[in-house]
């Protein structure tokens, strides 16, 4: 390459590292202005300061606009990827989307006709026809698989998430849904076991993301992760018939978590490098889903500490955690003493395969070498440096191996 397309190359490198950092700069704001602006909207619904009804209205129509422009993001974020991401991100929207006008629905009974809303509504409709868009476009998003040695293991790995979520919500307030007498239990249910399935398929898609998805996929499972905790919290509270009709503070939830799906579709991310060979998880990739088995421990405590007896439905849970951890442990080590045997069987290979190549090599040089004068000066002195360097690449396969 002759030194000005080098130099045109090294120019354009440093414009898309300068323009990257632009981005990065940009996007630090905007999450810093969402955190900001979710303390501040919880802090307005706490404490009413601007009085209950324009409470009620910064409440619903916060959160429209916050779907919607988490809506508006993932649409942006489609029309900018290619191939499976493309599709993730356009279903994401219209999961969104679709939530939002169901808040849009509930904006209309609350604020502009100053009614309760009546449960069910139209606007639950919107709500959990969301549902199976946000699961089948994070199922879009996965890639192939890293780090295990078959894809049933995702799924194994899906069981266990599962489970140890269902356990959680169990202990913080799906118990009490499911023993309540509501004439809308079968409802109330939905919201909590949909946000179930969805915190699943996002857990393990987050183990299977590249490199270039982790970021995206960090902000994507904050963001299910709020508003599934306002979903959960608005089922318990329903059930109990506590949710009052001024805005409760578990609504910042669906606030703050469309905001952070709409930093996910909008994160920078570097252009994909071309790799030989598959890039590995990182640590907190491989640990995410056992990280689940500690809010399945946290619920077991806050069951004991709040006086409530475990159940059979919770022992279940736990003896069926017990079972898969141990049947996991057992089916790793496994995979790991053959892939040991595979290490150890090539290893053989290549010492057998590299020492007969090498022995001849040296056996060619010395024949060579001693031979008679025959040959000139110049091929005895190449006969040495070939010798010198079969013994230099021998150590060094000694080392290796």
């Amino acid at each position: 390459m002759n030194l000005p397309q080098r130099l045109l190359n090294f120019s354009l490198q440093m414009r898309a590292w300068m323009a990257m950092d632009g981005r990065r700069n940009t996007f630090v704001i905007a999450a810093t202005a969402v955190a900001l602006i979710s303390v501040a909207y919880a802090l307005n619904i706490r404490t009413v300061f601007f009085g209950p009804h324009a409470v009620t209205a910064i409440d619903d129509i916060g959160e429209a606009v916050a779907a919607a422009i988490a809506s508006a993001a993932c649409a942006w974020a489609a029309s900018r990827a290619r191939g499976k991401d493309r599709l993730g991100w356009a279903l994401m929207g219209t999961s969104a989307g679709l939530w939002a006008a169901g808040e849009v629905v509930w904006s209309i009974y609350e604020v502009g006709m100053g009614v309760q809303v009546p449960y069910p509504s139209l606007a639950d409709v919107g709500f959990l026809a969301a549902v199976p868009f946000a699961f089948v476009g994070i199922r879009a998003f996965w890639s192939d698989a890293r780090g295990t040695s078959a894809r049933w293991r995702v799924w194994f790995d899906g069981v266990i998430v599962a489970i140890a979520l269902t356990s959680t919500a169990w202990a913080f307030g799906l118990k009490d849904v499911w023993q309540s007498s509501s004439s809308t239990k079968i409802l109330d249910l939905a919201y909590p076991v949909s946000d179930i399935l969805i915190g699943t398929i996002l857990i393990l898609a987050i183990r299977r993301a590249n490199q270039q998805q982790a970021g995206r996929m960090a902000f994507l499972l904050a963001g299910v992760a709020s508003y599934s905790i306002a979903d959960s919290a608005f089922a318990y509270l329903n059930a109990q018939g506590a949710f009052g009709a001024v805005g409760n503070i578990i609504d910042t939830g669906w606030f703050a978590g469309f905001l952070l799906i709409a930093l996910a579709a909008v994160y920078p991310t570097a252009p994909p490098k071309p790799a030989t060979q598959q890039a590995p998880l990182d640590l907190w990739q491989l640990a995410l889903p056992w990280m689940t088995l500690l809010l399945a421990s946290a619920g077991d405590v806050y069951a004991s500490l709040s006086g409530h007896e475990v159940d059979l439905f919770m022992s279940s849970m736990t003896a069926a955690l017990a079972i898969l951890l141990t049947l996991n442990m057992i089916i790793e080590r496994r995979e790991f003493l053959e892939m040991m045997t595979d290490i150890e069987r090539a290893r053989t290979t290549l010492n057998r395969e590299f020492k007969t190549a090498l022995t001849g090599i040296q056996r060619l040089s010395d024949q060579v070498n001693e031979a008679d004068r025959a040959y000139d000066a110049d091929v005895r002195r190449l006969a040495a440096d070939i010798h010198l360097q079969a013994e230099r690449l021998d150590r060094m396969v000694e080392g290796m191996l």
